[in-house]
């Protein structure tokens, strides 16, 4: 009898998607398939109406709540629309669904990413490939730039291949948009980092947005490059805040000290477009298509057909006047598409018992700090008992030093005194001139005896106290008293008799 696995519980984000499944947006757009979801919005593919296929890509209720988010979400379609040009997936439409949440309406396209390609090819891409979509994305980014408006976050993520061969830029949700007035003031707070950190420029991962314009994308390109080619991001990091910190601090390594066998032209293409200082970058997104043109065109690479450029965005195939479309796309047999699957699933197994071990580390680490504050907080409380014991020490030390200083003080009165005495009755030495003086302290030396002798016949008094006896001694004064006075009221009385009686 097998035990059953406990049911996994549904991620929240995902379950309200696929909620929303069959509703119609709008009374136009009706949600037939859930394409994928993201930390901050949902992609659907979706039917017009009047039956155009569309892709539809809704703003989670809880950031269409806040209103700068909002906004910078719908910037997406203003900002790809804005550029006019066939590689920037045009929005059709922007709306807000009932229960608040904003969409936007775009083309439905069908293909892979860069970075998926870029998977499926074992984490190494073919160079002229790579050069080939290079090309159009620069060709793009010319565009896009001619129009003042700044991608800043061009990744392998966001470089979609169509199965017609063409190269579509996505998400230019955080695009900026500039304008000649230096006064305008953006929606990009201060001190705001946004963007991806291993494709981020300098002056971006700083959030020096001032100082973002078109070669913080070329920066990007350069970086798509690197890791296309070497199979790792320019900087190397743990997480994505050191992988930050390097982009905002370190200059980006030569692509030759990444991996070998790339030709000169190419690597010092890359390398340009990864300068620290943006001065020394391409000066514009043209100028680095030309050169990437041209090593191109070394390597035997596509021809151009017509002038000798492909159409604006298509990408071409390596043999003269063969246009790529669904090849480019296409995957392997089934067979190397297993093995192919099989090698990600084993690196990813790989991966994760590397962060198993990474988090058992840390695990560790984690419990030795704990002893290491339980043993401070031990060394810390020690301390404060020892400084309690010292300042009771100290006390007590200061207590008998003082009453023996006080004894000290007595003593030399005492002798003082002593001194005085002998010297004031030494009358051949200090004369006479200290009779007065003398007189007084025999008087008061005599007042002191009188005093003594009353304090010894007190004392004595009180030794000699004896209740009973003083009892019957004043029982006695007071019969005394009585017959004294009957002596002497009785001859008062008779005599004032005599004299008030008649004769």
């Amino acid at each position: 009898m097998t035990q059953q696995q406990p049911q996994q519980r549904e991620d929240p984000q995902l379950a309200r998607a696929r909620a929303r499944l069959g509703n119609v947006l709008q009374d136009k757009w009706k949600l037939d398939a859930l394409l994928g979801v993201g930390g901050m919005a949902a992609v659907y593919s979706a039917t017009h109406r009047n039956g155009k296929r569309v892709a539809v890509k809704m703003l989670h209720q809880e950031f269409s709540n806040d209103e700068e988010v909002r906004t910078r979400f719908l910037q997406e379609g203003y900002a790809a629309n804005a550029i006019q040009h066939e590689g920037a997936v045009s929005v059709l439409d922007d709306d807000l669904a009932p229960d608040g949440s904003a969409f936007l309406v775009m083309e439905l396209l069908e293909g892979e990413t860069l970075e998926q390609r870029w998977e499926s090819a074992g984490q190494r891409m073919d160079l002229r490939d790579l050069l080939t979509i290079a090309a159009a994305l620069l060709d793009v980014l010319a565009a896009a730039h001619a129009k003042s408006v700044v991608h800043r976050d061009i990744k392998p993520e966001n470089l979609f291949v169509t199965k017609a061969g063409a190269l579509k830029v996505l998400d230019f949700g955080i695009a900026k948009v500039f304008e000649q007035r230096r006064e305008r003031t953006t929606s990009t707070r201060v001190g705001t980092v946004m963007g991806t950190p291993a494709f981020m420029a300098p002056e971006q991962a700083l959030a020096h947005w001032d100082e973002v314009d078109g070669r913080t994308d070329l920066w990007a390109v350069g970086a798509t490059m690197f890791t296309m080619l070497s199979g790792r991001h320019v900087h190397d990091a743990q997480t994505s805040q050191e992988q930050m910190i390097r982009a905002a601090t370190t200059p980006a390594p030569s692509l030759a000290s990444a991996v070998g066998g790339v030709p000169a032209a190419v690597a010092a293409i890359v390398d340009r477009a990864l300068s620290f200082d943006r001065t020394n970058r391409w000066p514009d997104a043209a100028s680095m298509g030309e050169a990437v043109r041209a090593a191109l065109d070394t390597l035997g690479g596509p021809s151009f057909l017509g002038s000798g450029r492909a159409p604006t965005g298509t990408l071409v195939s390596r043999e003269p006047g063969v246009a790529r479309a669904a090849t480019m796309l296409d995957t392997t047999a089934s067979g190397s598409s297993v093995a192919a699957w099989t090698e990600e699933r084993e690196g990813r197994l790989a991966e994760a018992a590397k962060l198993r071990e990474r988090m058992g580390e840390l695990q560790q680490r984690q419990v030795a700090l704990r002893k290491q504050v339980i043993d401070a907080q031990a060394k810390v409380e020690a301390g404060h008992e020892e400084r309690r014991s010292l300042e009771q020490w100290f006390k007590r030390q200061v207590g008998t030093r003082t009453a023996a200083v006080e004894e000290a003080r007595k003593e030399a009165r005492r002798h003082m005194v002593a001194l005085a005495r002998k010297a004031m009755e030494d009358r051949p030495v200090f004369g006479s001139e200290l009779d007065p003086a003398r007189e007084q302290i025999a008087k008061l030396d005599r007042a002191a005896e009188s005093a003594a002798r009353d304090v010894d016949v007190h004392t004595a008094a009180l030794d000699a106290y004896d209740p009973p006896s003083l009892r019957r001694g004043v029982l006695l004064l007071g019969v005394l008293a009585a017959l004294a006075l009957a002596l002497v009221i009785g001859p008062i009385i008779w005599r004032a008799t005599r004299v008030i009686a008649p004769e």
